[in-house]
């Protein structure tokens, strides 16, 4: 969401992935994937067609819509590829150009089968980063993306399994961000890897031109901020200077695009950041951790674990040695201050953000929202949204969107299309799908409420985490202060 042509109103830009969307540990070919830019009444701005060499995916492509130059109107900035076709139909690269690897020849790799792991998959050509006028659609510039996919060998680590691979698992896991790292203008963060090697590259949209800003390059699996990275990250102020670092799962990258501090906590599926305590200083950031396989000297890394996202200091470590998908973290019981957190291992339970058990967790585990009217944040898992009764330990129900036909995304993940604070009241809005795929639904509470808020957009923490929140495994936004009674 973001205002693509001024007029003071939020548009939307949808990414549709086809029916044959694969993760990337799974080979195949797949359909393109197409962006398309609507006005809140259902009016289509344009539509981007990437092209057959973008596959896919969860992890593949990541787009950031905001605006990068000041002047507006959001710009939206994204990885592309030889036969990209831009919202004015303009071609990017070369359109004869087809780079999957088939078992008929092409400019890629030929492989023997279509049970090759390499099937389907985009090993070759060029890679691309482009920047287009939100308003039309138009390709602004391109520029090579940064870094390139060589070599497809080079990506593995300590990160999840421990495993590495040639056929671009691990190679392709793409990431996104906009942070403001100078304090005052916003840049764009593009990534690629976290089992292993890890780089980030900055980069600023000025004056009509791409300028790289930084690049942090962990360069190989023996770096103590290689295997960090989650699938998702945070974009926070977390040293107080006034300039956004990357909260890059287990490890941040500091604004000059120098690593700060690794945890060693390694790779995860969730990460949460905020004034979590609001009784100690600074942000706190809770995250879920996988421990697939025993990696030599990790083999009892915790699933679950709150660090000071400032330091790197370890406050709480939970689960040693599971692999821990889910993990959330929302003040939703009034009787303790500050955040409560919990994961998607039952043992864990609920617990405060000093640690302290409370009891069970909630089943909900994916996303929160503010919803009814008072200061504690309800559950939002699928089509529906949750108060925890914090007395009786059970979820009440305070909206099934199935009723209107509504329909989560990602799976298991059960994610909305997004969640916001869309229309200015401190309650967040829930858009999701409808299960025909033919609406949008934006769904807002009627609950009336006795507090007043500046509208959470307004903090720059949360709208960052607006613009990140569609990133890899979808995680919901935080702002950067503690909302609620400590």
């Amino acid at each position: 969401m973001a205002d693509l042509d001024g007029d003071g109103q939020y548009e939307i830009v949808l990414k549709w992935e086809p029916s044959n969307a694969r993760d990337n540990g799974s080979a195949g070919l797949t359909g393109p994937v197409l962006l398309d830019a609507y006005k809140l009444d259902g009016t289509q701005l344009w539509r981007i067609n990437l092209g057959r060499n973008i596959r896919a995916g969860a992890h593949y492509t990541q787009f950031m819509v905001y605006d990068l130059d000041g002047d507006g109107k959001a710009e939206v900035a994204c990885k592309t590829a030889d036969g990209t076709t831009d919202g004015r139909g303009q071609t990017i690269g070369d359109a004869t150009k087809d780079y999957r690897s088939l078992t008929v020849p092409t400019a890629g790799e030929t492989v023997a089968t279509v049970r090759d792991n390499k099937f389907g998959r985009i090993l070759a050509g060029p890679e691309f980063f482009t920047v287009f006028n939100g308003q039309t659609g138009a390709a602004l510039a391109t520029t090579a993306y940064v870094p390139g996919r060589a070599p497809l060998d080079g990506w593995g680590g300590i990160g999840g399994n421990g495993g590495n691979d040639r056929y671009g698992n691990r190679a392709d896991r793409f990431l996104a961000a906009v942070a403001y790292l100078d304090g005052r203008r916003p840049s764009v963060v593009m990534c690629r890897g976290y089992y292993g090697r890890t780089v980030l590259a900055a980069w600023d949209w000025r004056g009509g031109q791409l300028i790289q800003r930084w690049v942090f390059d962990s360069k190989d699996a023996k770096s103590p901020f290689s295997g960090m990275g989650n699938h998702g990250l945070s974009i926070n102020d977390v040293d107080g200077d006034g300039r956004d670092e990357v909260v890059y799962g287990s490890m941040v990258v500091d604004d000059n695009g120098r690593g700060l501090f690794s945890t060693g906590l390694r790779h995860g599926d969730a990460l949460h950041v905020s004034d979590l305590d609001p009784g100690t200083p600074g942000l706190e950031a809770w995250g879920v951790h996988e421990n697939e396989d025993k990696v030599p000297g990790h083999e009892n890394g915790p699933g679950a674990a709150l660090y000071a996202a400032g330091t790197g200091q370890i406050l709480l470590a939970e689960l040693p040695g599971q692999d821990v998908g889910r993990g959330m973290a929302a003040d939703i019981d009034p009787r303790y201050p500050g955040a409560e957190l919990w994961a998607s291992s039952p043992e864990l339970g609920l617990r405060s953000c000093r640690g302290e058990k409370i009891g069970p967790a909630p089943r909900a585990v994916n996303f929160g929202l503010w919803w009814d009217g008072d200061l504690q944040r309800e559950l939002l898992d699928g089509p529906l949204v949750y108060k925890w009764d914090y007395l009786a330990g059970q979820m009440t129900t305070l909206l099934d969107g199935r009723a209107l036909n509504a329909a989560s995304c990602n799976g298991s993940k059960a994610t909305p299309c997004l969640s916001a604070d869309l229309l200015g009241d401190w309650r967040e809005e829930v858009m999701w799908r409808t299960a025909a795929n033919d609406a949008l639904l934006i769904c807002t509470t009627t609950i009336p409420t006795e507090h007043r808020f500046v509208t959470l957009m307004q903090d720059r923490a949360y709208r960052l985490g607006v613009a990140r929140e569609n990133v890899g495994y979808n995680q919901p936004p935080h702002p950067g202060f503690y909302l609620g009674k400590a």
